[in-house]
């Protein structure tokens, strides 16, 4: 099986998750995109945010018992699929929440990424 086949699989999988566990009305995840144009010290560059929606993406829970001074209580981890990049440092925002990415783990046994898993914490 190749790493285009278990992209695929790994997308129909969060799909079915996502179907199963929200609903129509559910918020739904974006991942905010900033860019920034060049400035100067004494005029500095204008930053436009744009919304890109991880439309396979769902969000669990850690257990209390792996809470330390990485993981603080109230971080969330999503589960998301290769299509959007997400970095350390991003936003992901759901309703009136937004979260900052703290960390992230890649999913890319081979240089193909199957998945992204950032740990959240509320911004």
């Amino acid at each position: 099986m190749g790493a285009a086949q278990i992209q695929k699989r790994i997308q129909a999988g969060l799909k079915r998750a996502q179907n199963k566990t929200g609903s129509p009305t559910s918020d739904k995840v974006y991942l905010v995109n900033k860019v920034t144009t060049a400035g100067t010290p004494l005029a500095p560059g204008t930053t436009t945010n744009t919304n890109i929606e991880l439309t396979n993406a769902i969000f669990i829970d850690y257990d209390a018992k792996h809470f330390d001074i990485n993981i603080l209580a109230g971080d969330r981890r999503l589960i998301c699929d290769n299509v959007t990049i997400v970095k350390q440092g991003d936003e992901i925002v759901q309703g009136s929440l937004t979260y900052y990415v703290v960390s992230i783990a890649i999913i890319a046994p081979t240089s193909d990424v199957l998945a992204y898993m950032p740990q959240l914490r509320l911004k």
